[in-house]
């Protein structure tokens, strides 16, 4: 107690020299919690943000592996390329359904099974003026696209990509639409209703732009037609017209690849179509070898769904247990996307830390040498005391305990000044990263001929199966809150810290010191 009066008096007596020392603290104080807020900040938001993502997952076909065992065993070169080597490498719904088996409780699934059909003569795709307007384009198409099937055939019989006039999409469930209806979503029923999920009835919804082009009404009948086979004909009954906020007007390449055009049912009732398709098909032979089919080609496309990242990775690790080849991947886009929007958050949280530990040391240092030289005024003063019979360790002691006072003093202050600025700090310091990643992209973009409003992400870590011109990254662009209990307590740790590093020039002059001779010498 003694201890404590006397180190209080001594700071009264002096105020300069201890004001001082409390401005080079408050200055290390605040600095500090503003780089720890940052760090404890980004790790906030990476955790709220991975708590709030809806985590889906696909399996894919891992075709850098595939290129590299053809190129080990001679098949890469020109013209040596057999496209029949890619057959069966497709999934079936009942393999992914097996796999499945492989998710943790409280994990769920979904599928779409996508086809291309055209129209009838009574009626128009959007944005075309006759059915003339609109021809078909015909293309091989290997099925390995991310999470999708659509390879079909064996030996040297293959379905062939038919670009049709309308792009036929069923749904497995309305999870599995939610991306477009929800609360998200873009699209919204204005008239009519949505079709039963689980019926096989060949009901529909269209988009009110074909609707209108056609003047179409909820009940009326429309026509599709296969592209292979114009005598095979399916008549879908309207059960719902659509209004899509995000619709563009009809610049695209063909008439299905247009938002208009995109016609929705349930996965029953277009798996239907297909096995109809598939049961009248008429086998022909091209002028090559292999063998084509008239039956429509369609693209099962399954998603897992996972309630947080550990069940993905455990998901990821458990299902080649179930069968699933090493020549796929399981990938997750929702994952990559949140990886990639933490990239400026992560480049600040590592300059912060930085900065954090120069500021440390520097200030460490600082105060080292600045009690250095306070000890060498105060040398009189330790003399009297220990001549007087108090302990050297409790000389030292003293000295500390000034010490510490006038830290923690300049640390609540200084930690109330940071926790303010800290928030407004941060958010101006990520807007800078941000707009530093955004013009490293745009600069790549440009280089690779891609304008500035095309979402492009050239470079980035995209899924396998993924192409140019199709990846825009949504940044975390703020924070709301940055100090926090765990700053706090990391600041007092600093303080003490502080302390200790500075009080040990105290402790070890005052251990050197000899009483009489300090005395004599002042005479």
């Amino acid at each position: 107690m003694y201890i404590i009066k006397n180190a209080f008096k001594s700071i009264a007596r002096n105020k300069a020299r201890n004001i001082l020392i409390g401005v080079i603290v408050l200055v290390i104080a605040t600095a500090s919690c503003v780089a720890l807020s940052i760090r404890q900040a980004a790790e906030t938001a990476k955790e709220d943000t991975l708590d709030s993502l809806t985590i889906t997952a696909q399996i894919s076909y891992d075709r850098s592996k595939a290129m590299s065992n053809m190129q080990a065993s001679g098949q890469g070169g020109k013209g040596n390329f057999d496209i029949s080597s890619l057959a069966g490498t497709t999934l079936s719904l009942e393999d992914y359904l097996n796999y499945a088996e492989a998710e943790n409780e409280g994990d769920s699934y979904y599928y779409t099974i996508t086809a291309s059909l055209n129209a009838n003569d009574d009626l128009l795709p959007y944005g075309s003026t006759t059915s003339e307007d609109e021809s078909t384009t015909t293309q091989p198409y290997t099925g390995l696209d991310q999470g999708t099937s659509t390879m079909r055939g064996s030996g040297n019989k293959f379905s062939f990509m038919v670009q049709g006039d309308f792009s036929i999409t069923g749904y497995s469930s309305y999870d599995a639409m939610i991306s477009l209806f929800g609360e998200d979503g873009t699209y919204s029923i204005s008239d009519g209703q949505m079709f039963d999920e689980e019926s096989s009835d060949l009901v529909c919804v269209i988009s009110d732009e074909l609707a209108m082009y056609n003047e179409l009404l909820v009940g009326d009948t429309i026509t599709l037609v296969n592209p292979n086979n114009e005598d095979e004909t399916y008549s879908l009954t309207i059960s719902g017209i659509y209004t899509n906020s995000a619709s563009s007007e009809g610049n695209q390449t063909f008439a299905m690849s247009d938002p208009a055009n995109n016609i929705y049912m349930s996965y029953n009732a277009l798996n239907s179509i297909i096995t109809s398709s598939k049961a009248i098909e008429n086998a022909e032979t091209n002028d090559s070898v292999n063998e084509t089919s008239t039956a429509l080609t369609s693209q099962l496309n399954f998603t897992y769904t996972f309630a947080n990242s550990d069940n993905y990775y455990n998901f990821a690790e458990k299902i080649y247990d179930y069968g699933l080849s090493t020549d796929y991947i399981v990938s997750s886009t929702d994952l990559s996307a949140y990886e990639n929007s933490l990239t400026p958050l992560n480049t600040l949280s590592t300059m912060a830390g930085w900065f954090f530990l120069i500021v440390l040391a520097i200030g460490g240092i600082i105060l080292v040498v600045f009690n250095i030289f306070n000890l060498r005024e105060r040398k009189y003063e330790i003399g009297v005391l220990t001549a007087i019979g108090m302990k050297k360790h409790k000389v030292a002691t003293q000295f500390i305990t000034e010490l510490f006072a006038v830290t923690l003093i300049a640390i609540v202050i200084g930690t109330s000044i940071g926790s303010a600025i800290s928030v407004p700090v941060t958010n101006s310091l990520l807007a800078n990263q941000i707009e530093s990643a955004e013009a490293s992209f745009n600069a790549i973009n440009e280089n690779f001929g891609f304008s500035k409003d095309t979402n492009v992400n050239v470079g980035s870590n995209k899924m396998p199966g993924s192409r140019p011109g199709t990846t825009s990254i949504s940044y975390i662009d703020s924070i709301s809150s940055a100090t926090n209990l765990t700053v706090v307590l990391q600041l007092i740790a600093v303080g003490i810290l502080l302390t200790i590093i500075s009080g040990l020039a105290a402790l070890i002059s005052i251990m050197r010191y000899e009483p009489l001779k300090i005395l004599s010498s002042r005479s």
